[in-house]
């Protein structure tokens, strides 16, 4: 295991298009596969009360929170449509041996 990652699963369990919820160090991350690429951000909306992205909708990059609507490119977790104000977190995810480690820290920290 690559040191500061934490294996989350198996790389083929992770389905083009799907949300999935992982825990790493006991905070609840969603887990995506875009264009065969693996995305990892927080699973909380950065907006008000923080809407639980696992139950978002994905629509190629975009990420839409089920709450109030606001949209974040997993890639960057930069805004794509409002209200939210403050950056998505996002995590460096590897695949290495057929399984996929998802970054102990977001991108940046």
């Amino acid at each position: 295991m690559p040191a500061g990652f934490e294996a989350v699963l198996d790389d083929a369990e992770l389905a083009e298009g799907e949300l999935r919820i992982v825990h790493v160090l006991g905070q609840a991350l969603v887990l995506c596969r875009v264009r065969g690429r693996p995305y990892a951000c927080s699973g909380e909306c950065t907006f008000e009360d923080g809407g639980d992205l696992g139950a978002g909708h994905l629509d190629g990059y975009s990420l839409r929170c089920p709450v109030h609507g606001c949209v974040f490119d997993v890639r960057s977790g930069r805004i794509v449509s409002p209200p939210a104000d403050e950056q998505l977190p996002t995590y460096e995810v590897r695949s290495e041996g057929g399984r996929l480690f998802v970054a102990h820290r977001p991108r940046g920290f």
